[in-house]
Parts: C-alpha cells; sequence; structure tokens
C-alpha cells in the first residue's frame, strides 16, 4: 500500500533528568499512524508529491478529537487534502502534558505525499 508519512512538528526532549515545572507544558507529540494515509492513485501515477498541514486537537488520551480536523495549508491538491482529513482520525499522540497531567491540546500536523525515490529517479530528477 503506498502510503503518505507524517511527523509532528512537536516532540519531547529526550533524556531529560529533572520533571518539567508544574505549570509547563509538554506538546503533543505523533505516535502512530503514519502508515495508514493512503497516497490518491491518479497523483501517484502522475508522480506528483505534496505536503497538507493540518490543525488538529489532541485529547488527553492521545486521540484525535471528533471535527476538529481542518487544514491550515493546503498541498494545492484537493485528493491530498482529502485523504489526510480521511486519515487523521486514526492518527495517535502521546498526549500533551500540563506538568505530569496529560491534558489536551491543538497541535500541527505535516502530511508529506512523497514518491518513492525509484520514481523520482524515473521523472528525470526531482
Amino acid at each position: 500500500m503506498r502510503t503518505a508519512s507524517l511527523c509532528a512538528l512537536a516532540s519531547l526532549a529526550a533524556g531529560c533528568r529533572r520533571a518539567p515545572p508544574a505549570d509547563a507544558v509538554t506538546p503533543a507529540v505523533l505516535v502512530s499512524g503514519d502508515s495508514s494515509i493512503p497516497y490518491p492513485p491518479d497523483l501517484y501515477a502522475q508522480r506528483v508529491e505534496g505536503e497538507v498541514m493540518l490543525y488538529v486537537v489532541v485529547d488527553s488520551s492521545g486521540a484525535v478529537v471528533r471535527d476538529s480536523t481542518r487544514v491550515t495549508r493546503s498541498s494545492g491538491h484537493a485528493a491530498f487534502d482529502a485523504a489526510a482529513l480521511q486519515a487523521a482520525p486514526r492518527l495517535r499522540f502521546m498526549p500533551a502534558h500540563l506538568g505530569r497531567v496529560p491534558v489536551a491540546a491543538p497541535i500541527k500536523v505535516p502530511i508529506r505525499f512523497t514518491l518513492p525515490d525509484s520514481l523520482r529517479r524515473g521523472s528525470g530528477g526531482h
């Protein structure tokens, strides 16, 4: 299955030795769902790549809040935008934290539709 790749804009600092202050907010981090976004077949066949920026609200359990998703920056291709929106509810996150307490918070998530290197080379360079 052809899929898009994702990455969250924020990530947790690795290797921290001290607990964050009680009023510090740690942003949500994407942990799964990136392999579940199908590449629109017509755009794949045409060797088109793109990126959609989604805004989602992540609840305190790490799930996307229903009806919170919207496109903040279009890829310029309706099929990419639609695929990203359709897949958003399946994304899972480590929730944001206020101190040590998980909380709901918004996050922007770029969804990249990228062709395999073999197709890029075959297109005469990219």
